[in-house]
């Protein structure tokens, strides 16, 4: 995939902090700084400077503009799986797929806006460890900065987000670096990947994901770090193409998870 070209920018009227902000980041992503247009709309800055999108350092935190829209960090149906669990002692799929215990270490191979790391930090706890990976820098970039200045009305979810860590690399090349057994579970969510109609708020982030297909080489090594792995699909045909034997949700389900587990 060719890398998204995109250049750090602040609103119109932030304060001389903000802009400093904005100039240190995009020191630190080795991006370009643009000034903001006193007129002129954020598409026309995306035209003159041939982007894909704009990094806006806004009071809320970091933001992503992209020709889809404005996006600005949010856990987005994470935060209303994890009150479901909490609150109501409800089951979630993802988590009876994962089937994790407080201690254990599980990767998110696709972490994007981190909905079901969310839901995996809450099931290890405090002694346990989530790590996320971004391939998207970008999206790498909100999500970290992100979840660290995510404000909520619960505070343990806010506990709970902020425990993830988020790595910016692609799977199949971060899955090669790691020891046998590195962790208990590796998960999958290639369906971050491609269109969900109605989630509209997420169509902002569609264009700056990167799109990674899942082999069964990446499968091979992801068995090599985990006894575990879980893949989230639309269908249980397309769960067993990749050696899942195991699956949860019903036919009525949105989605289904697969389940492969080291021989």
């Amino acid at each position: 995939m060719e890398a998204i070209k995109f250049a750090v920018t602040s609103n119109k009227n932030d304060n001389r902090m903000l802009k400093e902000q904005a100039r240190a980041w995009a020191q630190q992503l080795k991006i370009p700084y643009v000034k903001r247009y006193e007129n002129g709309s954020l598409d026309v800055m995306l035209e003159d400077h041939y982007l894909d999108a704009l990094l806006i350092a806004g009071k809320k935190g970091p933001q992503l503009y992209s020709r889809e829209g404005m996006l600005l960090y949010h856990p987005g149906l994470g935060k209303v799986r994890w009150q479901r669990v909490v609150q109501r002692h409800e089951n979630d799929n993802f988590l009876t797929a994962l089937d994790i215990r407080p201690g254990q270490r599980v990767l998110d191979c696709t972490v994007g806006l981190a909905a079901d790391a969310l839901l995996a930090s809450l099931a290890v706890g405090e002694t346990g460890r989530v790590v996320g990976l971004e391939a998207s820098l970008p999206l790498w970039f909100l999500s970290s900065q992100g979840i660290m200045s995510y404000k909520s009305k619960f505070p343990e979810l806010v506990k709970d987000l902020q425990r993830i860590e988020i790595i910016h690399a692609e799977a199949s090349d971060y899955l090669k670096t790691l020891p046998e057994n590195s962790f208990d579970a590796v998960y999958f969510d290639p369906m971050f990947r491609q269109p969900v109609r109605k989630s509209s708020e997420m169509v902002p982030l569609r264009p700056l994901a990167f799109h990674e297909p899942l082999t069964l080489e990446m499968m091979e090594l992801a068995l090599n770090v985990a006894p575990r792995v879980v893949i989230k699909e639309r269908s249980v045909e397309i769960l067993k193409e990749y050696g899942c034997t195991e699956f949860v949700g019903t036919k009525y389900s949105a989605v289904r998870f697969g389940i492969r587990k080291r021989k």
